[in-house]
């Protein structure tokens, strides 16, 4: 079954998160190195071991700031896909309960559990939650908490199977008092500390993968956005673009409705390029395009399609406006402006001038995206579009560049009677290819 747009629209969000989740990982690789060199310092003016232990107390460290070493380089080049994320996780958990419980094989003290297991380190921990929430991933983030409450339990055990360790479950009698005499004794260890220090990790992995979800649905919101923005501007003015994102209005739907439509098209473009490179060819058609197109949206016009060396513009889409019918008008008179003083810039260059030839028509059309599902298209069909069409090319036999139909100059009398009309002249009754009725148009005096 073919992919639809949908899918695509999807598969390319997905892609677009994937590669932000990959940048946001080597940040985070970055701001753990960061963080890490910061504690080796710190742990190098402070520590009071001393000899080999001391060296080994900055190992560990160092072997901290490899593993982000290697997540950076895994995030990087891409290795082991999302997967491997979640075992850096685990590791760097379990890797800092170790050599919490451990401590150093070279060092001539034991610490007691209660020194150990004090709260002030377990605050390292909480370095990891912040990492993950630079991933972009709230799953990672529930996995990074789910791996400290493990490995903090995994402490918890480990000291309290130690000989001579026993914690309040194991006092006589469970008073303040007791709790507080037990407190005296460094190979106490009060359970109450383990319960806070797991619930501020459940809030806090909780609250992380909140904000990073609301984050994730705030810039697809955005990204979606924008490319509804970006695909509308293709064919609409920015006004209407800001009134079809603010409304929602769908334009799938199609309907019936009466619209403007203008045909432009360069007169002898055949022979102007016969002689030109590629690139100047390309370079003719920008120039052209933007000029037209401009005038197109300067007057709320929507544009429906470059045709080769030509264009197609609709006015009244899809928002009706009473002063459509005058719009495509005054859109076809600043065409010819632009043509002219791009002429004038053209002859001080040497190159020939533009000709073009425009067509104007006001009627019925039905209006609303054309095509599959693999490419859709805004567009309007009918027999006003084919008449516009003939109507253009109505210029050549006229020898003008500009062509109106008469139900069009009618449509702009009817709104405005002060319109601006002078420029055109009454041309008659017209034969058109394709009718076997005249048309009665108007032709540009300038």
């Amino acid at each position: 079954m073919s992919e639809t747009v949908q899918e695509r629209v999807r598969s390319r969000g997905g892609a677009a998160f994937a590669e932000e989740e990959r940048q946001g990982m080597m940040l985070a690789a970055k701001v753990r190195t960061i963080a890490l060199a910061l504690v080796l310092l710190w742990q190098a003016i402070d520590s009071p071991e001393a000899g080999p232990s001391y060296y080994f107390a900055l190992l560990e460290i160092f072997a901290f700031v490899l593993l982000g070493g290697l997540q950076y380089i895994a995030a990087y080049s891409r290795l082991g896909g999302r997967s491997i994320q979640y075992v850096f996780v685990t590791l760097d958990g379990l890797f800092l309960a170790v050599v919490f419980s451990l401590g150093s094989p070279f060092s001539d003290i034991s610490w007691p559990p209660a020194i150990s297991m004090n709260s002030a380190r377990f605050l390292y921990f909480l370095m990891f939650l912040m990492q993950a929430s630079f991933s972009f991933r709230p799953f990672l983030v529930v996995w990074c908490g789910i791996s400290i409450a493990i490995a903090r339990i995994g402490m918890w055990v480990w000291f309290l199977s130690l000989p001579g360790s026993y914690s309040n479950l194991d006092l006589p009698e469970q008073t303040v008092e007791a709790w507080l005499d037990g407190g005296t004794d460094l190979n106490f260890l009060f359970l109450g500390y383990a319960a806070t220090e797991l619930l501020v990790v459940v809030i806090l992995s909780a609250g992380f993968a909140i904000v990073v979800a609301r984050s994730r649905r705030l810039v697809s919101s955005l990204l979606s956005t924008e490319r509804n923005r970006a695909s509308l501007a293709r064919y609409f003015s920015p006004n209407v673009v800001d009134q079809l994102s603010s409304s929602g209005v769908g334009l799938s739907t199609g309907k019936h409705q009466k619209v403007a439509v203008l045909f432009a098209d360069i007169i002898g473009f055949t022979k102007l390029c016969e002689k030109a490179t590629a690139d100047e060819v390309i370079e003719l058609h920008r120039g052209y395009h933007d000029r037209l197109g401009k005038a197109v949206f300067r007057n709320s016009g929507t544009l429906d399609k470059y045709i080769g060396d030509g264009l197609m513009a609709t006015f009244r889409t899809p928002n009706p406006n009473p002063h459509d019918p005058e719009n495509a008008l005054n859109s076809a008179y600043e065409m010819l402006e632009a043509l002219d003083e791009w002429n004038t810039e053209r002859a001080l260059s040497g190159d020939d001038p533009i000709r073009v030839g425009i067509g104007l028509h006001w009627g019925a059309v039905v209006a609303g995206d054309i095509g599959n599902e693999r490419r859709l298209e805004y567009s309007v069909i009918g027999d006003t579009v084919n008449i516009a069409s003939r109507i253009e090319h109505l210029s050549r036999q006229l020898n003008t560049r500009l062509v109106v139909s008469d139900d069009l100059v009618c449509a702009i009398k009817q709104h405005n009677p002060n319109a601006n009309l002078d420029p055109l002249i009454d041309a008659g009754l017209q034969k058109i290819r394709g009718r076997a009725s005249e048309v009665k148009v108007w032709k540009y005096s300038k």
